[in-house]
């Protein structure tokens, strides 16, 4: 008999019958107390305050990589749509995607790493869905999520909510995921590590701090330049980065120069954008400082005025200046 870290996704396995009732008694004896559906088509939840609600799909490939795997990413990736909002997450849907003759053990692995994700952010998995196609039609696993979370402060965060004078803040390093995804698809000997986490804990900290904030973004697929770019057409207007402030690990440069690609574009899982008025960028900065997440935070750029033609401006190191404009194709397919 099979030994069943040996044993294959099927096609049973999505029919309804006893390979799916197999199937998903390994899925919630694994997920265990983070699930608060035992099979019923909907979960149950209770809330009275204002929300917020989001959904996302997980292609990433390879599935598992340096800091990370698929389920984490998925857990992360949506908890941090939330916060995104100011909202502290709640409840979360997980569905999977299964090709036929993906492995059980690397199943095994993913949901532990989902089970592990949803207890450090306290998210809670109110439902969720297996599908199983035939081998060819899917790579391995996708899965897609919805979340749901608490609004914490009575402010309007928006994209739409940038102001001249306004301050541009990120939590840390950019490109490490991105990065990190590309130099293991390319072999390239390497330490680095995805920044793949949860943003929630500085949003909070900041919230509780009473921090005026305009606008929260993470910079995942297009990376820091390109969400930039969506906050200075939301807010018609013109944003300027000082090259010299935004800080980039010399792996990820050394790797971003040998692939012709640049960091300014590459996704963060574990970063946060924050616009807000410069009077509060000293309060902000000491605070991240404060935080493990946080200690390479660091004040990028500011709003410099309105314009009806918004631009994402850089100012190089020789004092020059260029336009960083939105990608007009994709460079890095699949980084989430």
């Amino acid at each position: 008999m099979q030994n069943k870290k040996d044993r294959e996704i099927l096609l049973s396995h999505g029919s309804g019958g006893k390979a799916s009732k197999d199937l998903l008694s390994m899925v919630y004896n694994i997920l265990g107390d983070v699930v608060i559906n035992r099979g019923e088509d909907s979960g149950l939840i209770s809330t009275t305050e204002k929300s917020a609600m989001t959904t996302d799909s997980y292609v990433i490939d390879p599935i598992f990589f340096p800091g990370g795997d698929i389920g984490k990413l998925s857990i992360y990736g949506t908890v941090n749509d939330l916060a995104m909002v100011g909202a502290k997450p709640k409840f979360i849907t997980v569905s999977l995607l299964l090709e036929e003759g993906f492995s059980f053990s690397s199943l095994e692995k993913i949901l532990h790493s989902i089970k592990e994700a949803a207890k450090e952010t306290g998210v809670k998995i109110a439902a969720g869905d297996t599908k199983v196609v035939s081998k060819g039609k899917l790579d391995k696993i996708f899965v897609n999520t919805a979340g749901v979370g608490k609004i914490i402060h009575a402010q309007d965060i928006s994209s739409q909510n940038a102001q001249v004078g306004d301050d541009i803040i990120v939590s840390g390093d950019i490109g490490d995921h991105g990065t990190a995804i590309m130099a293991h698809r390319n072999k390239f000997e390497s330490k680095l590590k995805s920044d793949c986490a949860s943003v929630y804990p500085l949003v909070e900290k900041l919230i509780e701090a009473n921090v005026e904030i305009h606008t929260l973004r993470d910079p995942t697929r297009g990376g820091l330049a390109s969400i930039l770019n969506e906050i200075a057409f939301s807010s018609r207007v013109d944003i300027e980065l000082e090259e010299t402030k935004i800080p980039i690990k010399n792996t990820v440069q050394g790797i971003c120069d040998a692939l012709g690609i640049d960091p300014l574009y590459m996704a963060c899982e574990g970063r946060v954008v924050i616009v807000s008025p410069s009077s509060n960028t000293e309060k902000v900065l000491e605070i991240l400082h404060k935080e493990a997440s946080g200690k390479n935070a660091a004040h990028i750029g500011k709003v410099i005025n309105k314009s009806q033609n918004p631009n994402l401006l850089l100012k190089t190191f020789i004092g020059s200046r260029r336009i960083l404009p939105l990608l007009t194709r994709e460079q890095t397919p699949r980084i989430c």
